[in-house]
């Protein structure tokens, strides 16, 4: 098993609007427009990457 580090000042302040969690993934959309992504990618490997919305409502990593 892999170790993650988790920077919890990267998430203080933040109010989760919004969670979906499937098989392989969670996604957590927080109200200033910013999500968290926590996936299990093809080769099996536990990845996260977080992303935001621009003025058009297209994703910007």
């Amino acid at each position: 098993m892999e170790d993650f580090t988790v920077y919890p000042a990267n998430f203080a302040g933040k109010t989760v609007e919004e969670m979906a969690v499937a098989e392989k993934a969670v996604v957590v959309k927080f109200t200033d427009g910013t999500y968290l992504d926590v996936y299990v990618n093809a080769a099996g490997e536990l990845k996260t990457s977080t992303n935001t919305l621009d003025d058009t409502g297209e994703g910007q990593s």
